[in-house]
């Protein structure tokens, strides 16, 4: 049996403390290890489908650490990769070294305004996890394949609020793009990826920054990177990217995290000092008063469901699954329900947004944020942790969703019945002057039954 990917099964302590021990078969060096624990992470099918098999048998033995069958993991640097995916690495290439051409005019500069803080970026977000008035920073924009729209609103930005920044882009090799297209294997792209980052890196230090600000634990040569920057003595600084998981070994020498959960799942190869972080801490919590504000506060209760999505809708089957399932539910039960608005906010990286039956489109949070009557629901979104947002926040437990393993057990979280009995309720006994109640929260628990 074939399992889709699933965000439970790599978003797992077990699963990665499974790889880290298979990949030791191989007998390498612990730089190469590390590094192989990475690229196994993202490219070995064969064990993401016999890990998600044991998970799928028996989920609680599977997280407890108790499964009894040996870890085993295919050599995936042997592996073969189809001409579309050659074809994404090429175009990933030409756009580095154009952005690195572009930014070479900058360097200068920096060497001599004596630039301490180097940031590497892509779009907005990262402004949201360092501080955006820190002194002598060089913001240094690297492609941004999702979305290039966001990420030319972002150099417009800089542009405007002159801030100091430069284009930027890995230092890839034309011997080793040669080698690769010759090839076209995961070995060949591996050594383009690593030699690329470690060049770049030595660069980095070349221009007498000594921080470099990341959120980049998402990015295969990341590791490559902050190791080769330690080397030269310059102390880099990650900031997770959100409350998921992604490439599990890192050599940060600080990581900003937003979960415990996060402490638990990576692996360092140096000692790093971890620090929690509330999310986008300062960011004021604000709420509109403009018509469409006042026209949400005609309901008793204003339900926003904070859509996952994205357009590229990779690993996102339960996710589909499950929010389609409560947007059913919830439009079957409260679509004509004079209490309660049911409203849609798409991930910003969904350029196509489908809203369901019964909810309305929410253009923008800033029209619910801070209102009495709002209560907020996601599967893993941010949102949940970001004290910007005020208002009642739950996280949905579903089919092979369970919220436990991005978040702490101190949020409130809901199995999808659960939700629909308590908006029911609260329809029942909602008085449009007061506030939303406050309700016991359930205590987490794992099972397969998604509560449906």
């Amino acid at each position: 049996m074939s399992f889709p990917e699933m965000p439970l099964v790599r978003q797992t302590t077990v699963f990665v403390q499974r790889l880290i021990t298979a990949c030791r078969r191989f007998s390498e060096s612990k730089y190469r290890l590390h590094r192989r624990v990475n690229w196994s992470y993202r490219y070995a099918a064969a064990f993401y489908q016999s890990e998600a098999s044991y998970l799928m048998s028996d989920i609680d033995t599977y997280l407890a650490g108790d499964c009894l069958v040996a870890p085993q993991v295919e050599n995936v640097y042997a592996q073969k990769l189809s001409w579309k995916q050659a074809g994404v690495v090429l175009l990933k290439v030409f756009a580095h070294w154009s952005f690195r051409l572009l930014g070479r005019f900058a360097d200068r500069r920096i060497r001599s305004n004596h630039i301490q803080n180097y940031r590497k970026a892509y779009v907005d977000d990262i402004e949201l996890v360092f501080d955006i008035t820190q002194s002598s920073v060089i913001r240094a924009v690297y492609p941004f394949p999702i979305s290039f729209r966001r990420q030319l609103r972002y150099l417009n930005f800089l542009r405007k609020k002159g801030y100091l920044f430069k284009l930027a882009g890995h230092s890839y090799c034309f011997r080793d793009l040669l080698n690769f297209v010759l090839r076209r294997d995961v070995e060949s792209l591996q050594r383009m990826e690593s030699r690329a980052q470690i060049l770049h890196a030595l660069e980095v230090a070349a221009l007498g920054v000594r921080n470099v600000q990341l959120s980049d634990e998402f990015d295969i040569g990341s590791l490559d990177f902050a190791r080769t920057l330690a080397r030269r003595h310059v102390h880099v600084v990650n900031s997770a990217h959100g409350v998921g998981k992604y490439l599990p070994v890192h050599a940060y020498a600080e990581f900003h995290i937003l979960t415990q959960r996060q402490k638990e799942y990576y692996f360092m190869t140096h000692p790093c000092n971890f620090v929690l972080r509330k999310l986008n801490e300062k960011a004021p919590a604000v709420a509109t008063s403009d018509a469409s504000s006042e026209s949400l506060m005609r309901y008793s209760i204003c339900f926003v469901l904070l859509s996952a999505q994205s357009s590229r809708g990779i690993g996102e089957k339960y996710l589909v699954l499950n929010e389609d399932r409560i947007t059913k539910l919830l439009g079957d039960e409260f679509e004509n329900n004079p209490e309660i608005g049911l409203y849609f906010r798409p991930h910003p990286n969904n350029h196509t947004p489908v809203v369901p039956r019964g909810f309305k489109l929410l253009p923008s949070l800033e029209q619910v944020n801070n209102l009495p009557n709002v209560i907020f629901a996601s599967f893993n979104s941010t949102c949940q942790i970001d004290p910007a947002f005020k208002g009642r926040k739950i996280l949905l437990r579903g089919e092979m969703m369970y919220p436990e393993l991005w978040f702490d057990d101190n949020e409130e979280m809901l199995h999808l019945d659960q939700l629909v009995a308590l908006l029911r309720k609260l329809a029942l006994t909602a008085c449009k002057s007061e506030a939303v109640p406050a309700i016991t929260k359930v205590t987490p628990c794992l099972h397969m039954n998604g509560g449906n």
